[in-house]
């Protein structure tokens, strides 16, 4: 489990993505490229009852999430990272594991959650026995930055897509969910970073505010079923 830090985010539309990007890169923090843009894929696994989408409506303050992720433009075989991303208020952590096998996503849901099993370690069995129903795949384009004293990180999405895999026997990445088309601002530091972070988001034209793409996409998909 990574040490846990803030997650601070901002939202503004699409067409204000230049406008974004110059926010960050003439901040008074001094932010610098610090790796290159690539593209994020999720899948996202929950239980039947949906349990990590109710405690995210909820408000509910300790959170967890299980999803696959892997990076770049490859949607046929990949080798994903299993994920489990854990909330405490306004802190957040991941605790991941790299899969040391191929998921090949030309086959079914049931094939490839018995994949994930077969290789996953013993102590991820408790996350992934409930989390038994795949809901949802996303991807977007991340570009990723430091402040220049290297407290402080910043991480820029756009160009979002989700598909919904309730009802899918296999992964289903042609039928996309019409969600918003946003773009997530993501300042980060570690807990003795909290007066820096709180300068450095007072710089934004915009207000800080809750957002999930987990979460607005599975409602998306909810209300357009």
């Amino acid at each position: 489990m990574s040490e846990m830090r803030y997650e601070l985010k901002m939202v503004c539309l699409e067409h204000q993505l230049a406008l974004a990007r110059s926010w960050i890169q003439l901040h008074p923090a001094g932010f610098l490229t610090a790796y290159p843009r690539r593209r994020v894929n999720n899948i996202y696994l929950d239980t039947p009852a949906y349990h990590c989408l109710s405690a995210n409506l909820a408000g509910v303050s300790y959170r967890e999430k299980l999803r696959l992720r892997w990076y770049g433009e490859e949607t046929g075989k990949i080798q994903p990272w299993l994920e489990l991303k854990v909330k405490r208020g306004l802190l957040g952590t991941k605790k991941r594991h790299p899969l040391p096998c191929t998921i090949d996503l030309a086959q079914s849901w049931v094939t490839i959650l018995g994949t994930i099993r077969a290789h996953a370690p013993h102590e991820w069995r408790q996350w992934l026995e409930p989390a038994a129903q795949p809901s949802l795949i996303n991807w977007y384009h991340r570009e990723y930055y430091v402040a220049s004293d290297g407290g402080v990180r910043a991480t820029l999405d756009f160009n979002q897509h989700a598909c919904d895999q309730r009802l899918s026997p296999r992964p289903n990445l042609r039928h996309a969910i019409p969600i918003p088309h946003q773009v997530v601002i993501e300042l980060k530091g570690a807990p003795g970073e909290i007066d820096r972070l709180q300068e450095i988001i007072g710089e934004f034209p915009v207000p800080r505010s809750r957002n999930s793409k987990y979460v607005g996409g599975l409602v998306t998909a909810l209300f357009t079923q």
